[in-house]
C-alpha cells in the first residue's frame, strides 16, 4: 500500500474514532429511548410552569377588548402574541396584569415591509411613520384603526 493512501486511511480512522468518542461522551443517556430526542426532557418540561392561558380565559374577563379584537383584522392573533405571557396559568390577571409593551419592534414583527407577506398585512416603513413614538401612543391597542389622538 502506498504511503499516501496509508496516511489518508490512518487519518480517516483516527478522525472517525475521535468523532465516535466525542459523540458518546456528549450524547445524553436517555437520548433515543422514545424517539430522536432526550427522553428525560419530558420530565424536565413537566416541572415548568405553564404561561399560556388561552383566548377563552382572557375573554371571560375582558369582553370589551375581546369584542374589539374579534371585529378587527387581528381577530386571529392570540392575546398572548402581544401580551407576552409573564404570569403563570394560576395567576389572577387582576393582581398581576399582563402588560403590552407596544414597542415598534413588537408591531414591526408583522408590519415591517417583507415581500413574503406583502399582501397579507398592511406594511409600513416604521422609520418614516413612527415620529419617535411607540405605536400605542397613537393607536388603540385592541382596535389599531382607531387613533387615540
Amino acid at each position: 500500500m502506498p504511503k499516501l493512501i496509508f496516511r489518508l486511511f490512518f487519518s480517516f480512522v483516527v478522525f472517525l474514532s475521535i468523532f465516535v468518542l466525542i459523540q458518546r461522551f456528549l450524547t445524553p443517556e436517555s437520548f433515543g429511548e422514545l424517539g430522536h430526542y432526550r427522553a428525560n426532557a419530558i420530565e424536565d418540561n413537566k416541572i415548568k410552569s405553564l404561561y399560556y392561558k388561552g383566548e377563552k380565559e382572557c375573554a371571560s374577563c375582558h369582553q370589551k377588548e375581546y369584542k374589539l379584537m374579534s371585529e378587527d383584522v387581528h381577530y386571529n392573533v392570540g392575546c398572548e402574541s402581544c401580551h407576552i405571557p409573564k404570569i403563570t396559568i394560576n395567576t389572577e390577571c387582576e393582581k398581576n396584569p399582563p402588560i403590552i409593551e407596544g414597542t415598534l419592534d413588537l408591531c414591526a414583527q408583522c408590519h415591517e415591509p417583507n415581500l413574503g407577506r406583502f399582501k397579507k398585512f398592511p406594511q409600513l416603513v416604521f422609520k418614516e411613520h413612527e415620529d419617535g413614538r411607540n405605536c400605542i401612543e397613537c393607536h388603540n391597542v385592541h382596535a389599531p384603526w382607531e387613533l387615540t389622538e
